[in-house]
């Protein structure tokens, strides 16, 4: 029932082509060297750019190989110009009144970031006692301070870590770090009051079992600790849940924990590089799509913490390998006549994969994705998708409507493949019950799905058009899921105009792993049809 009326993929010839192996770190901080002395172990020169006069010390390794030549550093440099695509990116650094022109196969971005204590979260005052975490990590890296810590019986550490505000694994790391590194210091006991241990980033809940094994005491208290202190002294008291009555510790420093904001540079660079940030101008946005350390665009790779750098590079090599790339020839193609340079292809492309050469669009081949929201905003109808032209997609809704059920509503669902292709799939396979009239046609995403492949359904006689796109946020293109929508939104008005029933064509949001989901709304579409 449910695989006739698919699309089945063509399959697609290859083609090999060169792509440029060096790489360009953009920023400054651990995250950038990091990043960059792994992606050299690789084999791969790195030019190294960031506006700092001076970098912190980047340790024995990084130091390597900027004296073997494989990492070069360009202090006092920003990114002045960037242009390009996946494997060919073209950058302009600025370096004083010197403009330096230099190509490379893939980009990581370093942003810079803050960290605000929030100390006034627990309604208490930063002093000798009370310490920000960045205030903790300055003593444990400082040989004098540290050996203070071992005078006498020691000290005790309370960690606050996720009271007050929800944080992220970064915080977590950085708080455990500290309480391993004080674990190793004779006479110093170290104890955490964490709301949720965030620990969903590479290594970090072995830090913290390697904590707890080595006695650290962990509180998860159900509320806000209460803080007394002054300028010698500070308490805190929890209620345990269990015995119902107050425990209280007297520490000898309090280490806050802190919000990590972004740099004022980020939306600079994001504007530069061609890549989204997320609302609070972090890169990148806030696709489950991007994490680690991908971006919207191939290529482009951003890295915040030194557990970032070991994921960087990976996908470099995965990128770059040995400078010979397979690709389809024709993921995407331009027709260059009917092309005239309108450039709506390149604003509206969400992995920066157009530009434009010889008079006419040309899409990259290692940077298209094949999406094909370029090809279903192209107003002249210049671009087509190798396995989802418009004439196997007109061909398939001809097939799907004609061969519909009489007896029941005949529904043609565009599905994306990332998404409610899986689902329909799965109901299919749990034998979960949908219309017979029910038939669905294969998309690269949702974005493919323009007014003219609706409006031909409905002329071929689907009684009702359905447009089953990934949930925002879960888009491989970005924003596939929004030009749907708007799309459909479109075609509602102008069936209202016509004095058509503007409810024959729907916009749903689907996961993978939503089947029942998925029966339940096509089954609910064709009652609404019926009556």
């Amino acid at each position: 029932m449910i695989s006739e009326g698919k699309i089945a993929e063509k399959s697609m010839d290859m083609i090999e082509i060169n792509i440029n192996k060096d790489v360009l770190v953009v920023g400054a901080g651990f995250a950038g060297l990091d990043s960059a002395a792994k992606i050299a172990a690789q084999g791969y020169k790195v030019v190294f750019a960031c506006k700092d006069a001076e970098l912190p010390d980047s340790g024995d390794e990084f130091k390597k190989f900027v004296e073997s030549g494989m990492v070069e550093i360009m202090t006092n440099t920003s990114l002045d110009d960037f242009s390009g695509v996946t494997g060919d990116f073209r950058a302009t650094l600025a370096k004083g009144n010197e403009r330096i022109k230099k190509n490379f196969g893939a980009v990581v971005a370093a942003p810079k970031y803050s960290f605000e204590p929030l100390n006034a979260d627990y309604g208490v005052s930063l002093n000798g006692k009370v310490i920000s975490q960045t205030r903790m990590e300055e003593i444990l890296a400082d040989p004098e301070e540290k050996e203070k810590l071992k005078a006498g019986d020691g000290a005790v550490f309370a960690f606050f870590n996720g009271l007050a505000r929800e944080l992220d694994p970064c915080s977590t790391e950085r708080a455990l770090r500290s309480i391993l590194a004080l674990q190793d210091i004779e006479n110093c006991t170290a104890y955490m009051y964490a709301g949720n241990v965030k620990v969903a980033s590479r290594g970090v809940e072995r830090l913290f079992t390697e904590a707890r094994n080595k006695g650290l005491v962990c509180f998860k208290p159900q509320e806000i600790p209460v803080v007394e202190q002054n300028d010698d002294y500070v308490k805190i008291i929890i209620q345990d849940p269990v015995i119902r009555k107050d425990i209280e510790l007297d520490p000898d420093y309090l280490v806050i924990d802190e919000l990590m904001n972004p740099g004022q540079e980020n939306i600079e660079t994001a504007v530069n590089l061609r890549i989204d940030a997320d609302l609070d101008g972090f890169l990148p946005s806030n696709n489950v799509h991007r994490f680690p350390v991908n971006s919207n665009r191939d290529g482009i790779f951003v890295a915040y913490s030194p557990n970032d750098a070991a994921n960087v590079a990976l996908r470099v090599k995965e990128l770059l390998g040995d400078g010979i790339k397979k690709v389809p020839m024709d993921r995407g193609v331009v027709d260059e006549k009917r092309c005239t340079i309108c450039l709506t292809c390149y604003r509206c492309c969400p992995h920066g994969a157009i530009f434009w050469d010889n008079g006419a669009a040309v899409i990259s081949t290692v940077a298209c994705q094949g999406c094909g929201i370029c090809a279903s905003e192209c107003p002249m109808d210049a671009i087509q998708i190798g396995t989802f032209s418009d004439d196997d997609l007109n061909e398939n809704i001809d097939k799907a409507v004609v061969s519909a059920e009489n007896d029941s509503p005949k529904i043609l669902a565009f599905c994306c493949k990332n998404s409610a292709f899986e689902a329909a799939g799965a109901a299919e396979k749990f034998g979960i019950a949908m219309p017979a009239g029910f038939k669905m046609i294969k998309v690269p995403c949702a974005g493919k799905v323009d007014v003219e492949l609706v409006m031909r359904a409905l002329v071929d006689g689907a009684d009702g058009v359905m447009v089953a796109a990934c949930h925002e946020g879960n888009c491989k293109a970005e924003k596939g899921n929004i030009y749907a929508k708007w799309r459909v939104n479109e075609i509602s008005r102008r069936l209202e105009a016509m004095g058509m029933d503007k409810n024959k064509v729907i916009f749903t949001n689907i996961a993978s792993n939503m089947a029942h989901e998925f029966a339940d709304k096509v089954n609910d579409f064709a009652l609404k049809l019926k009556s």
